[in-house]
């Protein structure tokens, strides 16, 4: 049993964890033995146990150096283990593509970090300096007499990069949920476009967008952005058809937007409040395809050569895509890239100082083109969940597949590097959802008779080194949603690399309850008042949240009546807050527009340097894009707009003029 529970704890099964309620919860044998069973150990076979624990344990300090060295850029070294009896020796290290001369020196000289004894032999933990080396990921050898091992060092600045020291401001969208100029009953790039350009003119910084990964054309009710197809690749949907060069002299593109097919599906989807997936899928590929035609038939050998050239950067991840015509489906990617990148030019070019903020899944779906190409590094039959909380006692299983996180690190953790490349490509920003996952990931097991999981965790510093070496590489900051039970050392890992946190107004609550003062914010956060997973505004106060649940038949009517309680409770700490803000005064029975605006007004208010403001609110919605726990009853991610971005940003432009006054103040 002892060896077994030295392999749980260095496969990174967790041992306990502490439940919302205050509970001290030790996981049983079972329950971890069902997580070590899912990496592909049998937890029966001694041989196998014994063997693993020398291979992640004694097997690392027998090398030199492991295969990625973690390297801080400010105080550049990197850790070298020796056997203790080859302390008269040199070490030499040299450098690979870089134009820097090889180090030298003695091991007798250097610092001592760390020993370990195994087989009666003492093997040292040696510090050894290295010149300034650029941030980023370099190739080296590492020489002691006729050892020689090969590493990668990664070099990592202290912190992730940031845009300044000002407070700034931006939009929250699903841009989906856009109103389509084009009529195509989805929002695109080209609705982004405008969107970019109306918020830089009520001086915005940025717009945070839902995570655009690529979903399943094949089955287009499958519509939610966090359970994707492939986090690396861009949903085609997006694509605005005009936005196409190759929609410019296309007599069978223009044939096809006039035709009755056309005419018949925009009647089909007029006026509709959630967004007909299959019947836009139908008709946008159909039109994609034409857009294809006439690049293969017309397409210059200019841009012809710009979409190899695209191709062959992308090819890794391209490679992903399990298609019929992989010609094509490498075409979307190509336009739905230089989309993205047009609304980030256009960003930046008109003044805002970040521009388009990207957000990153926790997970991928267990069927699609992600994990059947990486399938090698994921778990049998353990999924990704959360542990039980007030609302689902039993846990919750989101049915994403887990990561293996012995297995992440292969080829020095390409694919997680990839990931985040990808993710930072074309934007300025990136949200990381569930950023507690770089740390720790809560397991559900598809074959366990019980409704059990534990924590299972993750190479913490590789992960959180690869976001500060990509952020800095692509210029782009980083956020991390951190709501919820957050392990300390992350909360404090994340401030040390300065990586916005995530505040969410309607969580922030101190020990009585009370809505915490808009001063309670820190600086190196982002704060909003809502998101995707909670009420519009407009939807909470008025308690409609609550009454759509009962027309869901999600709430009886005593747990309707019991919430419907502490809602007004809610409302009265939310009047308290306000009235800490302003001399204003509100009743249960204000409006919501007013209370929303004096809400807004005062968490600008807060040091939090990113204010998030969801245009959902301000196009005064009160139905959700997002019910949590909910899969058919309640048509999620399809909830679209009431009025056009440009009419919903001009009519509170007073509000908008009044928030940046008190932000650049």
């Amino acid at each position: 049993m002892e060896s077994l529970s030295q392999l749980f704890y260095l496969h990174g099964i967790g041992y306990e964890y502490t439940k919302y309620n205050g509970e001290h919860v030790v996981f049983s044998n079972d329950t971890r033995s069902a997580a070590l069973s899912c990496c592909g150990v049998d937890v029966t076979d001694q041989a196998q146990i014994d063997h693993l624990n020398i291979l992640l344990d004694a097997n690392k300090w027998l090398q030199l150096v492991p295969s990625c060295s973690l390297v801080c850029a400010e105080q550049p070294a990197v850790k070298v283990r020796v056997d203790k009896r080859k302390l008269a020796q040199q070490c030499t290290i040299s450098f690979a593509c870089v134009d820097l001369p090889s180090v030298t020196h003695s091991l007798a000289e250097l610092e001592c970090s760390g020993d370990y004894v195994f087989n009666e032999i003492t093997y040292l933990e040696l510090i050894f300096p290295l010149p300034t080396l650029p941030i980023g990921y370099l190739d080296a050898s590492v020489q002691v007499a006729d050892k020689k091992q090969q590493t990668q060092l990664w070099v990592t600045p202290k912190h992730c990069y940031q845009v300044g020291e000002q407070k700034q401001s931006g939009l929250s969208i699903q841009l989906y949920s856009l109103k389509n100029k084009a009529e195509l009953g989805v929002g695109d790039f080209a609705d982004l476009l405008t969107l970019v350009q109306q918020s830089a003119q009520h001086k915005l910084d940025y717009i945070l967008l839902n995570p655009l990964h690529l979903l399943f054309c094949q089955q287009p009710e499958r519509a939610s952005p966090y359970s994707p197809n492939s986090r690396a690749l861009l949903n085609p949907l997006y694509l605005a058809i005009d936005l196409c060069t190759d929609s410019k002299n296309n007599l069978e593109l223009d044939h096809y937007l006039q035709s009755s097919t056309a005419t018949e599906f925009k009647q089909r989807i007029q006026g509709l409040q959630y967004i007909d997936y299959s019947a836009v899928n139908q008709f946008k590929y159909a039109a994609f395809k034409l857009l294809y035609q006439n690049f293969k038939s017309h397409g210059s050998e200019q841009r012809k050569q710009h979409f190899s050239d695209f191709c062959q950067l992308h090819e890794a991840t391209l490679a992903t895509l399990k298609v019929n015509d992989t010609e094509f489906a490498n075409y979307l990617q190509w336009q739905a890239h230089m989309q993205l990148k047009q609304c980030q030019t256009s960003a930046r070019a008109r003044g805002m100082s970040i521009g388009l903020i990207n957000d990153l899944a926790v997970g991928c779906a267990g069927d699609g083109s992600e994990f059947l190409n990486q399938q090698s590094l994921f778990t049998d039959s353990a999924y990704v969940g959360a542990p039980p909380d007030p609302w689902a006692e039993q846990g919750q299983n989101w049915g994403l597949p887990a990561l293996n996180p012995i297995k992440l690190s292969d080829n020095n953790f390409s694919y997680y590097k990839a990931l985040i490349r990808a993710n930072m490509e074309n934007v300025g920003g990136l949200r990381i959802d569930h950023v507690m996952a770089i740390r720790r990931l809560w397991w559900c097991f598809e074959n366990q008779q019980q409704p059990d999981g534990c924590y299972v965790y993750y190479p913490f510093e590789y992960l959180l080194a690869i976001l500060t070496i990509e952020s800095h590489l692509n210029q782009c900051i980083v956020i991390g949603e951190d709501l919820g039970v957050v392990p300390p050392e992350v909360k404090t890992a994340l401030a040390d690399k300065a990586i916005f946190s995530n505040g969410l107004f309607y969580f922030e609550k101190d020990f009585h309850g009370e809505f915490l003062t808009a001063q309670s914010f820190p600086a190196q956060s982002l704060l909003m008042v809502a998101n995707h997973d909670v009420p519009p505004f407009f939807g909470w106060w008025q308690g409609f949240d609550l009454t759509l649940k009962h027309e869901y038949q999600l709430l009886d009517e005593q747990q309707l009546g019991q919430l419907q309680t502490e809602r007004k409770i809610e409302k009265q700490r939310l009047l308290r807050f306000l009235s800490s803000c302003e001399t204003h005064s509100f009743s249960l029975d204000s409006p919501a527009e007013d209370v929303y605006q004096a809400v807004t007004l005062g968490l600008a208010h807060a040091p939090a340097r990113l204010f998030t403001i969801q245009l959902d609110d301000l196009d005064e919605q009160i139905l959700p894009v997002n019910i949590p726990g909910t899969d058919q009853e309640y048509p999620n991610w399809r909830r679209v707009l009431s009025h056009s971005s440009e009419r919903i940003l001009a009519r509170h432009s007073a509000l908008l003029s009044a928030i940046n006054s008190i932000r650049t103040n």
